[in-house]
């Protein structure tokens, strides 16, 4: 009996610890996802210098909350989107206006989905 209780226990503490990687999961990657929304927007009104700043900071937060993202999450969308900050960054240096902004919000999906993928529901608890 003392055994089943100690199993219950370390099941109640992963169901808490899951919670609390998804809450951070959501919480982590949002303000991400509206950097590059707003570089994007920035490109297309004629404010690259800027968009290009809010682009170097929507990587600069990728690169700090990679690792924790890495423990929990599918490495292929993560390898992707790292594969495309590269290309952002190609498109800046070259004033390449359009692609930065069309690649300012792929990016901007790819982490939202990857958000989503382990946000804070009863599926991804399972």
């Amino acid at each position: 009996m003392f055994r089943g209780w100690i199993g219950a226990g370390i099941l109640a503490v992963f169901l808490v610890l899951g919670l609390l990687v998804s809450g951070w999961m959501d919480q982590a990657h949002i303000p991400t996802e509206k950097l590059l929304e707003q570089a994007a927007e920035k490109t297309l009104q004629g404010e690259f210098e800027q968009a290009v700043t809010l682009g170097k900071e929507a990587k600069s937060r990728w690169e700090r909350q990679w690792n924790g993202t890495a423990t929990v999450a599918d490495h292929s969308p993560m390898d992707d989107v790292d594969a495309l900050f590269g290309e952002m960054e190609i498109y800046a240096k070259t004033g390449e206006e359009p692609h930065f902004a069309a690649c300012c919000q792929e990016l901007a999906r790819r982490v939202q989905a990857v958000a989503t993928a382990h946000r804070f529901s009863w599926w991804n608890i399972l």
